[in-house]
């Protein structure tokens, strides 16, 4: 499989559209790799999941950021299915709101990377979480919350947004 010769991620998912971007690239069809925002998903209990930038490659960089985080156990849902851990942070420029990276860790959490991923793919920000009505009681209310709190965090006199 692609994956196993070409490195991280090596998932079936990310595998299948290596293959599909190798055959476009063979007739002529240019079109871009975009490792960065390939989901990764750890199947253990709880889940892992993540896309985009992390905290570590954004401090070796000097790249400026902001966390905003959701709590598992606050959320409705959470408290409904007994959920003790569990976690959902955004990474975003605290400038623009433009998200960065999210990280999982909790149920769901392969499933749930895909909101995140369709926003980071498409240059979203913070205001796209804050905006959108999530289904209520759901695990993917976590990105509202999460939004919420960082954009909170960016009011204060220490963080260069809004």
């Amino acid at each position: 499989a692609a994956g196993d010769v070409i490195g991280v991620p090596a998932l079936a998912s990310s595998s299948f559209e290596q293959g599909r971007l190798a055959a476009l690239h063979m007739f002529g069809d240019n079109k871009p790799f975009p490792i960065e925002k390939f989901p990764y998903g750890i199947y253990t209990i709880p889940e892992i999941s993540m896309v985009g930038k992390t905290e570590f490659e954004m401090t070796a960089q000097n790249i400026p950021f902001e966390s905003g985080i959701a709590r598992y156990e606050e959320l409705a849902k959470g408290q409904m299915i007994g959920a003790r851990h569990g976690i959902l942070k955004l990474l975003f420029d605290p400038t623009t709101l433009k998200l960065l990276g999210v990280h999982i860790f909790g149920d769901s959490a392969a499933e749930l990377i895909h909101i995140g991923q369709a926003v980071l793919s498409y240059g979203g920000g913070l205001e796209y979480f804050r905006d959108t009505v999530f289904n209520y009681p759901t695990n993917a209310e976590a990105y509202k919350v999460a939004a919420l709190d960082g954009i909170n965090k960016c009011w204060r006199p220490d963080c260069h947004g809004p």
